[in-house]
């Protein structure tokens, strides 16, 4: 068996709680990082760098579900989008991201929203491309921070997945990553069974783990 993930997974919950805010660099850009909000600059975090490298550019409509710092938000909007809504649960996540948004002047293209997954979303609103930075670990672990890391039995992913396809427009495509640390398995299965088109998936080994990220369309 693979302790690889189980000591990531350690490892994040760690890095979360312990350090304070700082400034850190992700692909190039300053970002601000608070305590308690999802450490992009953690080398556990590789997911995050794998999806904001693939956001295409002039992307268009922009929704960033789980925006965290607002990290991808910011790529996108720096790679042309014309309008960006980043949305988040967590509290700490949205005020760390309109610290960024606001540190590189978005404001005008990035809006800050809170919003349990679609929640929030109205239902005229469509995307035509939908960044998810949903927790990946399949593990059920009580935890403070565990709403960063840990989505058992992919029920998270099976609600995204549900509705996402009713918020993207007609040549809408999704991000999604997954990777060894993730329960691939099950995302396949979802894919499946809400009717997407896997349009490719891109692979890297880092840290001696297979990240990926998975570009989908609806059917």
């Amino acid at each position: 068996m693979n302790e690889k993930p189980h000591e990531i997974t350690l490892n994040f919950i760690k890095d979360i709680q312990t350090r304070e805010k700082r400034t850190a660099e992700f692909l190039g850009e300053k970002i601000i990082i608070n305590k308690n909000v999802f450490p992009v600059d953690s080398p556990f975090s590789y997911s995050s760098k794998m999806t904001a490298k693939r956001i295409p550019k002039d992307s268009g409509i922009v929704l960033d579900v789980g925006t965290g710092t607002g990290v991808q938000a910011i790529i996108a909007a720096k790679k042309g989008a014309k309008k960006v809504i980043a949305i988040d649960i967590d509290n700490n996540s949205l005020e760390n991201a309109r610290e960024n948004v606001q540190l590189h002047g978005f404001e005008e293209i990035i809006e800050i929203r809170q919003s349990n997954l679609f929640e929030n979303i109205k239902k005229e609103e469509k995307f035509d491309l939908i960044i998810s930075q949903l927790p990946f670990a399949d593990i059920n672990y009580e935890n403070k921070v565990g709403h960063f890391l840990f989505d058992a039995d992919f029920k998270l992913h099976d609600s995204f997945l549900r509705d996402a396809k009713l918020h993207l427009n007609v040549e809408g495509k999704i991000l999604i990553p997954s990777g060894e640390v993730a329960n691939e398995e099950k995302l396949k299965e979802l894919i499946d069974k809400y009717n997407y088109s896997i349009l490719k998936v891109e692979e890297e080994l880092f840290e001696g783990l297979k990240w990926k990220v998975y570009f989908l369309s609806s059917i």
